[in-house]
């Protein structure tokens, strides 16, 4: 089906363009200098002590899973509301994955589930930042330093989200961050790892560039393989970084506009924020009983729709011997519908969404 209204869109033009001419006619293409510049950026977006690249979203997580450095048997509480890749990165790291619920307001798994969650193989919490705001991440983390566990933060929707002030995604051990193209800055591919650890940060040196601190020898002290980007992606994640405070203000902007036109809607349920939380949009997600049939009166109307997502604990090669009832993630991913943000998405076009479901309700 052709839609006049995507679900994304890349905000990629002569910006970016001109910055991969430049590494193309430096005859530099592995990650090098427009790398080492990207990684600075980042550094001073996120406060993190030191940044590291993956080549995917993925990728960052199962770097970040092998730098915790898990033995067999150790398990990791994940929310069951995540994409797939939130709970296999781990689990081919050597994690078991423990999958918890999620709060039915803000769809973020909350410090109490994963205090309850809390078993004598428990090595490791993973929460993630859910469509764009943060998690609770203070009371997680009293959780975690209470009872010696280590956390390890997905925060890929979550860059420039702050909670209270401080970047999502540096509160725990080490965290994750995704450029995929639908988040908030793009490299078409890649991934970003942080942490304040020196330990950690030693680990991830070795880990993602074959077990060697530096390229050009041949003496491998530890066992790694190549998790490195390329001069091309940095190169375009700089020309991002440019576009980023525009960005930032678009989303706002859509997030305001979707909030006021919905409100009060048939029963159309918002995502709340939590306080002290930034909401920085990955798509505008909505709740309702009649999903199906809204998410077909929209695709009717050419406006493309997502899904939620559909809940870890049910998935075929997840699923435990006796299947967990975890209801607030069923019922969501049964029930939500992500409406687009990017930023080609005019204020008209919002109305024209916003005009369908106001009138798919009556309203």
């Amino acid at each position: 089906m052709e839609y006049h209204i995507s679900q994304v869109d890349l905000y990629i033009d002569e910006v970016e363009r001109a910055l991969v001419s430049r590494s193309i006619d430096s005859r530099w293409l592995t990650e090098g200098p427009q790398s080492k510049a990207f990684q600075a950026r980042l550094a001073v977006l996120t406060g993190a002590r030191h940044v590291f690249f993956a080549p995917n979203g993925t990728l960052a997580l199962f770097l970040a899973a092998l730098a915790l450095e898990p033995e067999p048997g150790d398990e990791i509480i994940i929310p069951t509301f995540t994409f797939y890749g939130s709970a296999t990165a781990p689990l081919f790291a050597g994690f078991t994955p423990v999958f918890i619920d999620v709060d039915p307001d803000t769809f973020n798994a909350l410090p109490e589930a994963f205090e309850a969650a809390v078993g004598p193989r428990t090595k490791a919490f993973m929460p993630v930042h859910i469509y764009g705001q943060a998690c609770d991440m203070e009371g997680i983390m009293r959780v975690a330093r209470r009872k010696g566990i280590q956390v390890m933060e997905d925060a890929a929707q979550a860059l420039t989200v702050k909670l209270n002030g401080k970047q999502a995604g540096t509160f725990g051990d080490i965290g994750t961050f995704s450029l995929f193209s639908d988040k908030v800055i793009t490299t078409g591919e890649g991934g970003i790892v942080i942490t304040d650890s020196d330990e950690i940060a030693d680990r991830l040196r070795l880990l993602r560039n074959q077990g060697r601190p530096n390229s050009g020898t041949f003496i491998h002290p530890s066992l790694g393989m190549n998790f490195r980007i390329t001069d091309l992606q940095a190169a375009i994640g700089l020309g991002q970084m440019e576009k980023l405070p525009q960005i930032l203000k678009d989303r706002a902007k859509k997030w305001r506009l979707y909030s006021e036109g919905l409100a009060g809607v048939g029963d159309i349920r918002l995502m709340r924020v939590l306080k002290g939380s930034d909401i920085v949009p990955f798509r505008f997600p909505i709740v309702t009983a009649d999903r199906e049939n809204l998410a077909k009166a929209l695709e009717a109307a050419g406006i493309q729709t997502r899904g939620f997502f559909y809940p870890m604990h049910l998935q075929p090669k997840l699923r435990g011997a006796v299947t967990q009832s975890l209801p607030v993630a069923e019922r969501l991913s049964a029930q939500g519908i992500c409406l687009p943000v990017h930023v080609h998405l005019t204020d008209a076009q919002v109305a024209d969404i916003i005009g369908v479901i106001r009138r798919h309700f009556g309203a």
